[in-house]
């Protein structure tokens, strides 16, 4: 039996200056690299990496309206330019791995996935697997991918990971966000908003209608669509989902260590 997978996802904000286009913060994405490379020396894992968008990737997606597919003559320019916006945010993160000795291997959801209807549909993960199996950190990232209703979507972190995960069946999926977790009310506008430190399927639609949507350029949506994605990756794979705040040092750290933290836990 093999080692236990994980999946941990940064959000864009972490890592990105979302007040300016394009503009990696590179001291934070060292920091939350370094508490994997802290996690790993105290725990044996399989980890797979995502992360957001931020300021690169929804920028543009949001100026040619990528979600919405080809609807003009400046679609398919606007699908390579999103495209290539992200893969330049990965290779920062890529390059901190790398110096970090975390034997990275970057994944692209327009290779991998074929998407309709906005969600991705098909495609092949095996390659994933098997640098796992090998001992690689696969790091993968919203993209544009090709759709066959649309021509061309957007598919969020959280969709890449449910696709993936629907086949690698993870332990653990860890969602680190620039909050605490999921509270009852939009914390940023109320300042009696109750944190929800367990969501199942009791409360999941409660939960649902409380989380609040996006509040920066976002094109995969906020808080809501995060916890409605993951709480579905956790029924489908039995696995355990945590919405935690990755801007409070030691909390990825911490998590990947099954260790206490404040944040929303997220079971089927």
């Amino acid at each position: 039996m093999g080692l236990p997978i994980y999946m941990v996802k940064i959000g864009g904000s972490m890592i990105t200056d979302t007040s300016k286009e394009s503009v990696a913060k590179r001291a934070q994405i060292d920091r939350l690299l370094g508490e994997i490379v802290e996690a790993r020396a105290g725990g044996e894992f399989g980890l797979i990496l995502g992360h957001g968008a931020g300021s690169f990737g929804h920028v543009a997606a949001k100026k040619y309206r990528i979600s919405e597919g080809i609807v003009d003559d400046q679609s398919m320019k606007g699908f390579a330019i999103t495209h290539m916006a992200m893969r330049e945010l990965n290779r920062v993160v890529v390059d901190s791995a790398i110096r970090m000795g975390l034997d990275p291997c970057p994944f692209e959801a327009l290779s991998f996935g074929y998407a309709k209807g906005g969600r991705i549909a098909q495609g092949n993960i095996e390659s994933i697997r098997e640098a796992i199996d090998r001992g690689f950190m696969p790091i993968v990232h919203g993209d544009g991918v090709l759709d066959s209703e649309r021509g061309v979507a957007i598919a969020s972190t959280e969709e890449v990971f449910r696709f993936i995960a629907s086949g690698i069946k993870p332990k653990k999926i860890i969602l680190g966000t620039d909050m605490d977790g999921v509270f009852d009310s939009d914390p940023r506008l109320n300042s009696n908003a109750r944190l929800l430190e367990r969501i199942d399927s009791g409360n999941i639609n409660t939960a649902l209608e409380g989380a609040g949507g996006a509040m920066k350029v976002d094109v995969t949506g906020g808080m809501k669509t995060k916890l409605g994605m993951l709480h579905s990756m956790v029924k489908q794979t039995g696995a355990e989902g945590y919405i935690a705040n990755a801007g409070t040092p030691g909390t990825i750290r911490d998590l990947l260590l099954s260790k206490d933290v404040r944040c929303t836990r997220v079971i089927a």
